[in-house]
């Protein structure tokens, strides 16, 4: 939004802070009304642990604030230059964050970017909540624009990533999130991009702080957790109420260091060198009385001023050695801090690279002197180049089954990747033919190996054996598993195959079911002793021995017993054959 300066209020006499819209911001509405809203919000807020906001305004279009200066370093400095914090110390910034939480939210104010930018340090210990150019009344919330999404990745709830209102549950969740970072040094959740954190805020747990630092209690463990609940009806109700639980648990943690001894104060500037505390002057307006000598002194003062401004800038710039703070380049690229390390006049050495499970390949793993460190231009500031994460052995996985090798793969950490299907003679189906990087390698730690994995022989055409013997056509599917199955022919003779399937010339996998047909040649049956049946069941009967049955009546009767048949009973004949009953 802006820039931040250091400065001296004349008629109070003490130091401020200004922050100042950049001019190409100022006529874009919507970065006004949010500065507007930075300056009301904040200035409505009187607590120990909030900056405080003095004045706001505008002149010729420029947009300024006046806050309160704060000698100390911001959370983030800190972390930079310690790592993490002990229980003790993170506990006593919680605190004092939550008070000033607790504060702002009674006023009817959410901050919504809660993060480690965001807090001040002082030395004696005092932590201080500054940049409310989020904060909204959240009676107000209603008017959010739906969809838009404000504040930073790594901290957000995911009642905001929904595009829901914030309340002053959002800010517990982002205050939780800094209070694993304080204890870890990092952030639970990174991604490649903005969306994939917010997917991993959506979809995942926040772990154990102790998962990473086993130095952290069981009950900050369940603190922390109680804070990034994902359904805000879970969380603490309140600030006051996460602080009082935070206060019950940090009673039993081990003594630490004070929070503001970690502080490293910037030294003072002196007036008598620093020709910026002399770039604005008072200029002393002549009166009518005077008449034209009081102009001509009036000018004449003018241009001496003029000339010792002149000079000053000149010495500002050729003589006196500037100082630069030494910018946060950890995770860049190589090539693009050194850029930025030199746009500062800043010297570079490349130091040797370590290994990194947190940082890519080729990117900024440690920068020293550590970011916010005030040097001068031309300072040795070394690059620690990560190599990416350790090398670790790579197991053989070949004539090995999926799971298997998951297994192996889960306990070298390293991961299996892409699964690709091949034919071969040589491996079952299901078992690794070929593995991306040898098992005799090394491969940096959390690596995925793809893999090949058998299908099995490769596919055959299948022979024709229709019209062939059993032998004949076993001995032509010797490569796959035959099943024989049997059919009553009256064309074919007995032991010839009449079908098969697959059809012929069919790809098949040697190893798989062939199916043949064999004919038991025509279907013979024997003729059944029908008489003394009636005429109907003897039909029956007939019909159920696959025959065709023909009635007649003997002359003279009307009965309808069998008293003959043609062929007799216990004869052979084919099936399809007719009988014939006489009936009286």
């Amino acid at each position: 939004m802006g820039e931040v300066f250091r400065a001296h209020d004349a008629v109070l006499v003490r130091e401020v802070a200004v922050k100042v819209l950049h001019p190409n911001l100022a006529g874009d509405l919507g970065f006004v009304n949010r500065f507007r809203r930075e300056a009301r919000a904040a200035a409505g807020l009187n607590h120990p642990n909030i900056v405080g906001v003095h004045d706001w305004g505008a002149v010729d279009g420029v947009y300024f604030m006046v806050m309160e200066f704060v000698r100390g370093q911001s959370l983030r400095e800190i972390l930079n230059a310690q790592g993490i914090l002990a229980p003790a110390q993170a506990a006593d910034v919680l605190l004092q964050v939550l008070a000033a939480l607790d504060h702002a939210h009674r006023k009817g104010i959410v901050h919504r970017d809660i993060k480690p930018e965001n807090v001040m340090v002082a030395p004696d210990g005092a932590a201080k909540v500054t940049d409310f150019g989020l904060a909204r009344a959240y009676a107000d919330a209603r008017v959010t624009q739906a969809g838009a999404v404000t504040g930073t990745p790594q901290y957000l709830a995911p009642e905001q990533l929904h595009g829901e209102p914030a309340d002053p549950r959002t800010d517990l969740y982002s205050l939780g999130i800094v209070a694993f970072e304080l204890l870890t040094g990092r952030v639970p959740f990174e991604g490649e991009t903005s969306m994939a954190i917010a997917y991993r805020h959506v979809r995942d747990r926040v772990p154990r702080p102790s998962a990473r630092n086993p130095s952290v209690p069981p009950g900050l463990d369940g603190w922390v957790a109680s804070m990034t609940e994902k359904d805000r009806e879970l969380r603490p109700e309140s600030a006051a109420e996460a602080r009082r639980d935070l206060a019950a648990e940090a009673a039993s943690f081990p003594p630490a260091e004070s929070i503001g001894e970690l502080v490293q104060e910037a030294p003072e500037p002196s007036p008598s060198t620093d020709p910026r505390r002399a770039r604005t002057v008072a200029i002393p307006r002549g009166t009518r009385a005077g008449g034209r000598r009081g102009r001509r002194r009036t000018l004449g003062v003018l241009f001496a001023l003029l000339a010792v401004a002149g000079a000053a800038w000149g010495a500002w710039t050729y003589l006196v050695p500037h100082s630069v703070d030494v910018p946060r380049v950890i995770g860049l690229r190589m090539a693009e801090a050194e850029a930025r390390l030199n746009d500062l006049e800043l010297t570079v050495t490349i130091g040797e690279g370590e290994f990194s499970l947190r940082v890519p390949t080729d990117h900024v793993l440690v920068i020293q002197p550590p970011p916010g460190t005030t040097v001068r231009e031309g300072t040795n500031v070394t690059l620690t180049p990560s190599l990416g994460p350790p090398p670790v052995p790579v197991p053989d996985l070949i004539g090995k089954t999926v799971p298997e090798a998951q297994r192996q793969l889960k306990e070298a950490r390293l991961r299996l990747g892409e699964r690709r299907q091949a034919y071969s003679d040589r491996f079952a189906v299901g078992e690794i033919m070929e593995q991306s990087v040898p098992g005799t390698d090394q491969t940096p730690q959390g690596s995925a190996i793809d893999v090949v994995v058998s299908e099995g022989p490769s596919p055959e055409p299948v022979p024709k054996v229709i019209g062939k013997s059993v032998e004949q056509a076993r001995g032509l599917l010797a490569a796959w598993v035959v099943k024989k199955e049997t059919r009553y022919s009256d064309a074919v003779p007995r032991g010839v195959v009449i079908d098969q399937g697959p059809n012929p010339k069919t790809e098949l996998q040697p190893g798989q079911a062939v199916t043949i047909v064999v004919s038991l040649g025509p279907k013979f049956v024997q003729v059944p002793n029908l008489e003394g049946m009636s005429k109907d069941e003897a039909m029956a009967r007939i019909r159920e021995l696959g025959l065709i049955p023909q009635v007649n009546q003997v002359p003279g009767s009307n009965g309808d017993t069998v008293v003959g048949q043609l062929p007799e009973a216990g004869e052979t004949v084919r099936s399809g054959s007719t009988v014939t009953i006489y009936v009286a």
